[in-house]
């Protein structure tokens, strides 16, 4: 879906690329996620994809286009963007902020009311938002109409600039989640700039850290975290990179056959592996149980956590 080649950005003559000889293919319908240090070159990349920025040199593909010869603003219009502060229009309704691209591109009022009320669900909000404006919702709140919009226009590329940088801890991590489900049900081809490792863990297909303008290790959040190419990255990701790897296995996945005997502790099927042991380690347990709607469905054990 993105194919960018050899591209550099520099934003004065002789000064250093802040984005240097980069190469990298982001594969339809999966979610990249760029990390790294401030001023890495992160950011940088993202916008050149659609345009907010010119690359110096290389050439940028998205479905087969050349983003340098396409108009800039058509070609926004056909990819979501979901910004850190969300930027929706103060003076304008939920309603209107999420169907402004889609009045842009000609759809009549009766589509836009049936997308707004499509989107609005989907994202977990109810209906009656609609004819709010953004100031009289919360910031989680916002931050989810800013997905609603993204989304309006049935892009099939998302670009997602730090998106719950400035929600806080809890209603981030279960912002994540809901986003992760969105996904799943609505595939998109999407780049998200973030500086949270574990936000990138959570929700990347793909991993591209980045150095000083280069990309050091660009592969699956597994690989990464079990096989980092060198001292850079295995201090990015942590030394509790054994912890994050078990957050990309479900309770599911290594679960044995129920047993009759009942543990001190339940998770769900969808649990994952780090918040599984510790619910066991809470517990002071070495076993929980497997529930699915009530109904015991396994046991996992710490010895097929530490086995994974």
């Amino acid at each position: 879906m993105i194919t960018m080649n050899h591209v550099s950005k520099r934003f004065g003559d002789g000064s250093a690329a802040a984005v240097d000889d980069l190469s990298m293919v982001v594969p339809d319908g999966e979610t990249v996620a760029l990390v790294g240090p401030s001023g890495c070159g992160k950011t940088t990349t993202m916008r050149m994809i659609n345009r907010l920025i010119e690359p110096t040199e290389g050439r940028i593909m998205v479905a087969g286009e050349d983003v340098r010869k396409v108009d800039p603003v058509q070609f926004r219009r056909r990819i979501g963007y979901v910004i850190q502060q969300v930027g929706l229009f103060s003076h304008m309704t939920i309603a209107q902020n999420i169907g402004a691209v889609p009045k842009l591109l000609g759809w009549d009022a009766s589509k836009i009311k049936r997308r707004n009320e499509e989107l609005i669900e989907l994202v977990g909000l109810d209906t009656s938002m609609l004819s709010r404006y953004p100031r009289q919702l919360s910031g989680g709140q916002r931050q989810r109409v800013g997905v609603a919009r993204a989304l309006a226009a049935d892009p099939p590329v998302l670009l997602m600039d730090e998106p719950f940088g400035a929600i806080d801890p809890i209603a981030r991590t279960r912002l994540q989640n809901e986003f992760r489900a969105i996904l799943r049900r609505v595939k998109k081809t999407v780049v998200m700039v973030t500086h949270d490792i574990d936000e990138a863990v959570r929700l990347g297909d793909r991993i591209a850290i980045m150095r000083a303008g280069k990309i050091v290790q660009y592969d699956t959040p597994d690989t990464i975290l079990s096989r980092p190419v060198d001292g850079f990255v295995e201090n990015f990701v942590g030394a509790d990179r054994a912890l994050k790897r078990l957050s990309l296995f479900e309770a599911r996945n290594v679960m044995s056959a129920p047993d009759e005997a009942v543990a001190k502790a339940q998770v769900s099927g969808d649990t994952d592996l780090r918040d599984a042991l510790a619910a066991m380690i809470a517990a002071d347990a070495d076993r929980v149980d497997v529930v699915d709607e009530g109904t015991k469905v396994g046991t996992l054990t710490r010895e097929a956590v530490f086995a994974v």
